[in-house]
């Protein structure tokens, strides 16, 4: 198996979260962890290009650290029309920007904090967001993380660069 073979496969492996780290990479790949990163993104960048004309690319998933290969939406490409009511757009932001600064799951009381509404109204826009795939409640119902469905629709990249310039 090439180099571009056993990143193809790391990058479209399933499970939670989808994809693999740069550790898992630079593991696979049999690349030290000092230079090898030089190594592995050249790669990665060559991959990029290959895959591009298929309609993929490579995309990077800040939340949980991993880099995954998803589809290219093109301008050409007809919305789905499916976006969050605003009250779950807001609340879906709030579990993102947790999740991403407490490095996965997020217990339901921070996002009560920030959100500002009560615990049973948190809890319904939460199951409403499982039930579409964006989040995922754990098993007590007492914390939250994102669901699969939101690292996939979500253009991580643009949400923060977009966040960063609006505080300036």
């Amino acid at each position: 198996m090439n180099e571009y073979a056993i990143l193809v496969r790391l990058l479209t492996r399933g499970g939670n979260p989808i994809g693999a780290s740069v550790e898992d990479m630079l593991d696979a790949l049999g690349l030290p962890e000092d230079i090898g990163r030089h190594t592995l993104f050249r790669r990665l960048g060559e991959l990029s290009r290959e895959l591009a004309p298929l309609g993929l690319e490579i995309k990077h998933n800040p939340v949980y650290g991993v880099f995954h290969v998803d589809t290219i939406k093109s301008p050409g490409m007809p919305d789905s029309g499916n976006s969050l009511p605003d009250r779950l757009a807001a609340t879906l932001l709030i579990v993102l920007t947790l999740a991403y600064q407490e490095g996965g799951w997020v217990s339901l009381e921070r996002v009560q904090e920030f959100r500002r509404k009560s615990l049973r109204g948190i809890v319904t826009d939460l199951r409403e967001l499982e039930a579409g795939g964006y989040a995922e409640l754990d098993q007590s119902g007492k914390r939250v993380r994102l669901g699969p469905k939101a690292i996939f629709e979500v253009d991580y990249e643009r949400f923060f660069s977009e966040l960063t310039r609006q505080q300036s």
